[in-house]
């Protein structure tokens, strides 16, 4: 949730929104919010979709997961220029300054992120320059993402290439297999995305590439839905979501068969406050999607 103000709250749309570490060292994030319709001195509605973009900050660990603990106090406005960048947008551009951020645990492939700051918004008399600024959010981590050239014997192999280039900053352990896209003869791109990692304490094991991949993939859908306002759900719910709906997809059937089956297994979590669409419409987006 991002609060502005004693009275500003959006909800944070988490496929928009992420925190990305690029192969030099550093980090940043991006905050997308939903549209959320809001009153303006003198009872006025105006609907907003804030972003935040944070950039340029230092990261000298050599696993992503290290960034649990980072904090970051500012006192000035971040404006770039070699040092770290803090843009926040409502109607218009604005400074963040005052600032403390903190990187408090992860989960899965999220980071749960706070936020306390002043921030410009130049919207009305309260919420105009020294407004109160307050983030709490799990945002996905991405992974790492860059571009590198691969000639000769090693265009024959990007992958290895790409992942020599990551292991000269960061422990190859924090991620999966790289996807690797071709841009022009000799010069590629590669996206290195997290591994998944339950706590070690809890005894269990590590999560494979495949599931997480699944995850991932389980986790845009039921955003999907949520967008859609199809699916309507307690805080949180998607992530709790995720690891049983991945369970119950394998099961293989499709069309008004798997679309029933799913419909009422939604109705039996406590997460899913309501559902909003036909078994037809499900089977359909079900049957393109997974």
């Amino acid at each position: 949730m991002l609060t502005l103000g004693d009275d500003w709250q959006f909800e944070i749309e988490a496929d928009q929104s992420n925190v990305w570490l690029n192969p030099k060292g550093l980090w940043g994030l991006k905050v997308s919010c939903r549209a959320t319709e809001v009153k303006t001195i003198g009872g006025l509605p105006e609907t907003f979709s804030p972003t935040l973009n944070i950039e340029g900050l230092r990261f000298d660990g050599d696993d992503w997961r290290e960034l649990v603990g980072v904090e970051i106090q500012q006192d000035g406005a971040w404006r770039g220029d070699g040092d770290p960048e803090a843009i926040l947008y409502v109607e218009t551009t604005g400074d963040i300054y005052e600032s403390s951020l903190r990187v408090v645990d992860v989960a899965g492939t999220h980071l749960i992120v706070e936020l306390d700051a002043i921030g410009d918004v130049f919207v009305d008399d309260d919420h105009d320059t020294n407004v109160p600024l307050k983030l709490r959010a799990k945002i996905p981590f991405e992974g790492v993402r860059f571009r590198f050239r691969a000639e000769g014997a090693a265009s024959l192999d990007p992958a290895r290439k790409a992942a020599e280039l990551l292991a000269k900053t960061y422990s190859l352990d924090g991620f999966g297999e790289p996807e690797i896209t071709k841009i022009k003869p000799g010069t590629f791109s590669a996206l290195f995305p997290p591994a998944v990692r339950t706590d070690v304490e809890s005894g269990e094991q590590s999560i494979s590439a495949e599931v997480a991949g699944l995850r991932k993939s389980a986790t845009e859908l039921l955003n999907a839905f949520v967008k859609q306002e199809w699916l309507e759900l307690e805080d949180g719910g998607v992530e709790s979501l995720v690891p049983d709906f991945v369970d119950v997809m394998a099961i293989p059937d499709r069309g008004a068969v798997r679309a029933e089956r799913i419909a009422e297994w939604f109705m039996e979590r406590d997460e899913v406050v309501d559902l909003h669409c036909t078994d037809e419409d499900l089977g359909a987006v079900l049957d393109k999607w997974w």
